[in-house]
């Protein structure tokens, strides 16, 4: 496998290698190496983590939701050791009050132990109408949940809530940088994306049609054939 076809891949909160379970079988040729998201106190601290864990030479990185976010934020800091950048479902700023105060409940909550695992609710506000006739999204969802645990996702929610607006950076990375996200994604801040489009007209942006926030799982040969093009 040469090096120009690999991926180091980094998923979001509360996902480990099952994410990719649908994308990959449509990736022939491609390396995609699961780069699990650390155990830290911060995004710094993550961000060296990850750092650390990639090859010395620059490598295709790719970043899904949180992924993303840490991807973006690697690149943004170590500039020369990322040939390629994808950010997939996120865009790379601060959470909104909304968002944050929801993590602040939900932390509340775990530290009472009242958190009986991902809710079917949580599941429909991250997938797009018809992603969710497919019963078998959901259940990775939760088995990926369920797998991680309570003390992980406590963790990640604690690191990570606190994020610093990447605008700039990602505008000034000369490497190919693309963002993919689906239509029905609320996650996305499609403010921040224009914003990104007019500084940095040169980065790729794509919206996937009728996909929500899980991209992997939802919509593998769209994101495939995305990934493909992006390392082509």
């Amino acid at each position: 496998m040469t090096a120009a076809r690999a991926v180091f891949a980094i998923p979001g909160t509360m996902c480990d290698a099952r994410l990719w379970h649908r994308l990959l079988p449509q990736l022939p040729g491609v390396d995609w190496r699961h780069v699990p998201i650390p155990d830290g106190p911060d995004v710094d601290y993550l961000v060296a983590a990850l750092y650390e864990a990639l090859p010395a030479e620059p490598v295709n990185l790719f970043g899904f939701s949180l992924g993303g976010y840490l991807a973006a934020a690697l690149a943004c800091r170590h500039p020369a050791r990322v040939a390629r950048l994808f950010i997939c479902s996120n865009s790379p700023c601060a959470l909104p009050e909304s968002e944050t105060r929801q993590r602040r409940q939900l932390l509340a909550w775990l530290t009472r132990g009242g958190y009986q695992g991902l809710s079917d609710q949580k599941i429909a506000q991250m997938m797009s109408a018809r992603s969710l006739a497919d019963p078998a999204i959901g259940q990775c969802m939760k088995d990926m949940d369920a797998a991680l645990g309570l003390a992980v996702l406590a963790q990640q929610l604690r690191a990570t809530s606190e994020r610093a607006d990447l605008l700039a950076g990602v505008s000034a990375l000369r490497c190919p940088v693309w963002l993919g996200f689906g239509e029905e994604d609320g996650l996305v801040n499609r403010g921040w994306i224009s914003q990104l489009q007019a500084a940095a007209p040169a980065h790729a942006v794509h919206m996937v049609p009728g996909a929500g926030h899980m991209l992997p799982l939802e919509a593998p040969q769209a994101l495939a054939g995305l990934v493909t093009r992006w390392l082509d």
